[in-house]
């Protein structure tokens, strides 16, 4: 029996060796950084938090003293209390916030290499100078940065295309100069490109028509020359696309009419030349057309007809020519049309009758010929007409009687004839009827009496007879006439005290 109890303690003993080591490993109890990953991580983001503070508390004491003191809250060693930081939830600062805070100093003095789980980086509208920093590249998590309105300088860092979490990028509102870097193209999730407002030169990389998410490219009031490139037809969420204001040469892109989700197009004081594509017709998105200030040339191509979401329709002070497209009458939402300073020819098409929101009609300094349409009373909400210094003729129509929110009237230097309808005495808000250099006859209507809102009233140089004007006693406060050139007889009749000048 007792042979059997000492046979079996060796095996007893084995058994309670196996069970401590068991428990042993089960029991926490402490170990060195390499025995446990959580330990591991919580020392990282420890250290990571250590280089955040010792980065921003850094560039702190490199700003000016009023920002120092701006930034009094920046002290001791939880960020995440600080003005302007957000931190994720292990703490780490994900969020810079500083925008409109009157700082002024380096933005290089900011160690972003330090800061390695930035989401938004926001210092705009502040006075930070020199250059943006290569080390942003490196904020590979970073997806809103906004560096506008401040005095940075130098060249876009190409590194910015290491960014593939950016969406908005906006640098605008500074000294920045260079070129747009091709690396750009790398940023597949961007919505939103805003660098207007600078120096920026050379031309726009043919890299930008791979940016297939952006909405917005604001390139406006740069020097940038060049042509505009045929790859920018692949954007295919351009919602709006501003180059106005900058030094670009050559013709429009046909693959413009590829940017079926164009709300915005403004392409207006550049060195284009060329006719306008009739492939914007695709764009039946599109609400603003500026293409204004430029050497375009041709004819406005009938496809603009198919623009029908049209607002705004801006062509002026180009070298278009050939007639105005009877299509335009399909643009019904067509608030303002300028089409002034080209060389169009031919008439008014009495399709502009059925732009009934139409507000302001200039397509003054033309070479427009033919009569007014009598569809031009169909314009109700018209509040200003421009069609001098072309050469209509024919009659003022009487139809121009209904347009009951007319302010300004200029129909001077035409070749105009007849006498002046009656019915333009029920415009009870013109303000401004400019009618000289025509040959408009006969005697003023009575019902120029009504036009009592009357601050000027140009009709020399015509063949009026009959009584010279006699509304200055009813009319409040018409300040300037012009009335010389014609054969009226008699007095006139006027209100020295309301009348500054009468020629």
């Amino acid at each position: 029996m007792a042979s059997s109890a000492q046979k079996q303690l060796p095996m007893l003993f084995l058994v309670y060796v196996l069970l401590l080591l068991i428990f042993m490993q089960e029991v926490p109890h402490p170990a060195s950084p390499n025995s446990s990953p959580l330990m591991a991580v919580a020392l990282s983001k420890s250290e990571t938090r250590d280089e955040e503070v010792k980065a921003l508390l850094k560039w702190k004491s490199k700003l000016d003293e009023e920002s120092r003191s701006i930034l009094s809250s920046w002290n001791g060693s939880d960020p995440c209390s600080w003005q302007g930081l957000g931190c994720g939830p292990l703490g780490s600062v994900i969020g810079l916030n500083l925008s409109s805070s009157a700082l002024r100093g380096m933005l290089h003095d900011l160690d972003l290499s330090s800061l390695p789980n930035l989401v938004m980086l926001k210092l705009a509208n502040n006075s930070l100078l020199g250059d943006i920093p290569s080390s942003i590249g490196n904020l590979s998590k970073l997806a809103y940065l906004d560096l506008s309105q401040n005095l940075l300088s130098g060249d876009i860092p190409t590194q910015l295309g290491s960014l593939r979490s950016l969406k908005v990028l906006d640098l605008s509102s500074n000294n920045i100069t260079g070129s747009v870097p091709s690396s750009i193209g790398s940023l597949s999730n961007l919505t939103g490109l805003y660098l207007q407002n600078n120096n920026i030169s050379k031309f726009i990389p043919r890299e930008v028509g791979m940016l297939k998410s952006l909405n917005d490219l604001f390139l406006y009031s740069n020097h940038i020359g060049g042509r505009i490139p045929s790859s920018i037809g692949n954007m295919s969420s351009l919602m709006r696309l501003w180059l106005f204001n900058n030094d670009f040469i050559g013709s429009i892109p046909i693959e413009i009419g590829m940017l079926v989700s164009l709300s915005e197009l403004d392409l207006s004081a550049n060195y284009l030349n060329g006719s306008i594509p009739p492939t914007l017709g695709n764009l039946s998105n599109l609400a603003f057309l500026y293409f204004y200030e430029n050497q375009l040339s041709g004819p406005i191509p009938k496809e603009v007809g198919g623009m029908k979401s049209l607002v705004h329709l801006q062509l002026l002070d180009n070298d278009l020519t050939c007639s105005i497209p009877s299509s335009i009458g399909n643009l019904s939402n067509l608030n303002i049309l300028y089409l002034f300073q080209n060389k169009l020819s031919g008439p008014i098409p009495p399709e502009i009758g059925n732009l009934r929101s139409l507000s302001e009609l200039s397509i003054y300094a033309n070479n427009l010929t033919g009569s007014i349409p009598e569809t031009i009373g169909k314009l109700g909400n018209l509040t200003l007409l421009f069609l001098f210094g072309n050469s209509i003729y024919g009659p003022i129509p009487p139809t121009i009687g209904n347009l009951s929110k007319l302010n300004e009237l200029h129909l001077y230097q035409n070749k105009l004839s007849r006498s002046i309808p009656k019915e333009i005495g029920r415009l009870r808000l013109l303000v401004k009827p400019a009618l000289y250099r025509n040959s408009l006859e006969g005697s003023l209507p009575i019902e120029f009496n009504n036009l009592t809102s009357l601050t000027s009233l140009q009709l020399s140089d015509n063949q009026f007879v009959g009584q010279s004007p006699r509304i200055y006693a009813v009319v409040k406060f018409l300040r300037t006439s012009l009335a010389q050139n014609n054969h009226f007889t008699g007095p006139i009749a006027r209100s020295p005290e309301k009348l500054y000048e009468l020629v």
